[in-house]
């Protein structure tokens, strides 16, 4: 009999686990925004978790964003020089509860190179990009505002510096450009999967009869 015992107590959570936690997971892409630099309190709209009856575990965040444009070289010297600049944009991102970073999160640029320009000679180089991206971190305790059929903001603000250069002394340059940001949330949350009623009911009516078949060949031993 104790043999059939220790049986049992091995067989009883195979039946035990007929649901299983396991953690889901649900990504959202945000907003898009956009305009000439500086960006200035500007909004990143992301969707709320939303999934009834699932509990949040955790919330990441990544960001990406870039500048766009075009910087303009001036030579006003009598002879040929050559000269370069290089627009840089640090993008800052707003307080949000339960997240902790260090601003800025990126800072993308783009430059000319170096350019040869004639004598009194104007050039505009256009066409020109930078991109960056990084992580506002995680989220595993505040998780209020990013609940609701509705949407979260992230604050992004922009600060953009231009350096130039160039040989003699009547070099000049300056630059036009556009900056643009979105996210991407990532809601890690623990979802419990059920097996269905009937097959549920199966399990435990084939246990039974393991059971009962145990039984019978531990008693027909004895």
């Amino acid at each position: 009999m104790k043999r059939f015992g220790k049986i049992c107590i091995v067989a009883l959570p195979v039946l035990m686990f007929s649901s299983m936690a396991s953690a889901g997971i649900l990504i959202v892409n945000c907003s898009t925004v956009s305009g000439p630099t500086e960006l200035t309190a500007a909004a990143i709209l992301c969707p709320q978790f939303n999934l009834a009856g699932q509990t949040l575990s955790n919330i990441s965040i990544a960001v990406s964003g870039g500048i766009t444009g075009s910087i303009t070289l001036t030579n006003g010297d009598n002879t040929t020089q050559t000269g370069s600049g290089t627009t840089t944009t640090s993008f800052n991102f707003g307080a949000l509860s339960g997240f902790t970073f260090v601003n800025p999160i990126f800072s993308p640029s783009f430059t000319t190179g170096v350019r040869t320009l004639t004598a009194g000679q104007t050039l505009t180089v256009s066409g020109l990009s930078g991109s960056g991206n990084g992580t506002l971190g995680n989220d595993t305790t505040s998780f209020g505002a990013y609940t609701g059929a509705s949407n979260f903001t992230i604050p992004v603000s922009t600060s953009t510096f231009f350096s130039s250069g160039g040989t003699g002394g009547f070099f000049q340059a300056a630059q036009a450009s556009n900056a643009n940001a979105t996210g991407v949330v990532t809601y890690t949350y623990d979802a419990v999967q059920g097996i269905p009623e009937p097959t549920t009911m199966s399990v435990l009516g084939l246990g039974l009869l393991g059971f009962g078949l145990l039984a019978r060949k531990f008693n027909a031993r004895k």
